[in-house]
């Protein structure tokens, strides 16, 4: 390369790393966000003294073995929470932790869910109460099988998967299960369930084969009524109109 393109070349980098540096030190935005309260002072202090960012994101940034948690409040139940943090789960150990402790870890994931979306999206993230309202208003009109499906889903699987649309875990994706049947037969969906997927992060469920079968009653369910249940979630609103780069 000439030398003068060198230079040109140099100069450009240096303009760009300049320019780079005083958009990140003029950004006010954590000044517009609301201060943490005592309790999820205390949850952001559990955090860290137990290294949950070893495994875990907030908007991207942290360790990869398990799930991104910037909304995970808005998925979690708190008996599911108290699952977890007592007991653990297959990937993740037991921390025991006490009911004042899994308050504070609540409060602290709730004020984490009300900054922002974490995974960049061109399609906005489905209202989950709302999600949740319309399945159990269909609930009396599923087959016996699929509401039972669909109690076991709830309690098993939603800490991961959110129904008709796919989740971002770090490196991996929690899948649509609304859409499991297009891509594996009924034998690879009760194989999966029964012996997980290690290297996806995904732990077995260790459901006894008839509530297995619910639990695929009510993935049948979904994909035979999944145009007509997105309609009453989504509505007519299909895009963010954001590029595939931009935080919503």
């Amino acid at each position: 390369m000439h030398i003068g393109a060198r230079k040109l070349l140099m100069a450009l980098l240096v303009t760009a790393y300049v320019v780079q540096t005083g958009i990140v030190y003029s950004d006010d935005t954590a000044d517009q966000r609301e201060a943490l309260s005592p309790l999820a002072l205390k949850g952001r202090q559990l955090w860290h003294s137990h290294n949950c960012q070893a495994c875990h994101q907030f908007y991207g940034f942290g360790g990869f073995l398990g799930p991104d948690l910037t909304n995970a409040a808005g998925r979690l139940t708190r008996a599911r929470l108290d699952q977890i943090l007592t007991k653990g789960t297959l990937p993740m150990p037991a921390f025991w932790m006490s009911n004042q402790e899994i308050d504070a870890i609540e409060a602290y994931l709730a004020a984490m869910d009300r900054t922002g979306v974490g995974v960049a999206r061109n399609q906005p993230p489905l209202d989950k109460n709302k999600l949740w309202k319309v399945l159990e208003a269909h609930a009396p009109s599923m087959p016996s099988a699929a509401q039972a499906g669909m109690t076991l889903f709830r309690r098993q699987c939603t800490v991961c998967h959110v129904p008709f649309q796919s989740t971002s875990l770090g490196l991996q994706t929690a899948p649509d299960l609304s859409t499991v049947m297009d891509r594996l037969s009924a034998m690879a969906i009760d194989e999966t369930m029964t012996q997980g997927r290690p290297s996806k992060g995904m732990p077995p469920t260790f459901l006894d084969e008839g509530k297995r079968k619910q639990v695929q009653a009510f993935f049948a369910w979904m994909h035979g009524e999944r145009g007509r249940l997105l309609l009453q979630i989504r509505g007519s609103q299909e895009s963010a109109g954001l590029p595939w780069w931009a935080y919503r």
